[in-house]
């Protein structure tokens, strides 16, 4: 299984990287633009997207972007420290999975995929 990961906090997508190579095949990335183009070159079964990215730039952002590249080939999930029932609601809408709250585990992540 091949995941994206975007995240822009070096250190917690480091981690996560770390983490869910232990079993799987992972790319990661701390800019948008860089996760785009290689998301534009790659395949990938699930993408990992931190809630918030930027200022005023947040997951489901990026989501639209990706499934205008890809299609619907790939599960999207949220990762997050918090996120209130309206923005759970607004990243439903919006094609996520489901939200992964931080800190990310392996068997975390196994339970949901």
């Amino acid at each position: 299984m091949k995941i994206l990961i975007v995240d822009d906090e070096q250190l917690d997508m480091f981690i996560s990287k770390k983490l869910l190579s232990i079993e799987f095949d992972v790319e990661a990335f701390t800019t948008i633009p860089e996760a785009l183009a290689w998301a534009g070159e790659n395949n990938f079964d699930v993408a990992l997207i931190d809630y918030y990215l930027a200022p005023e730039v947040f997951a489901q952002d990026l989501l639209r972007q990706l499934i205008t590249l890809k299609g619907p080939t790939f599960k999207p999930f949220v990762l997050s420290n918090f996120v209130d029932e309206k923005q759970i609601r607004e990243l439903r809408e919006a094609g996520f999975a489901e939200i992964i709250y931080k800190p990310l585990t392996l068997e975390k992540f196994k339970q949901l995929i």
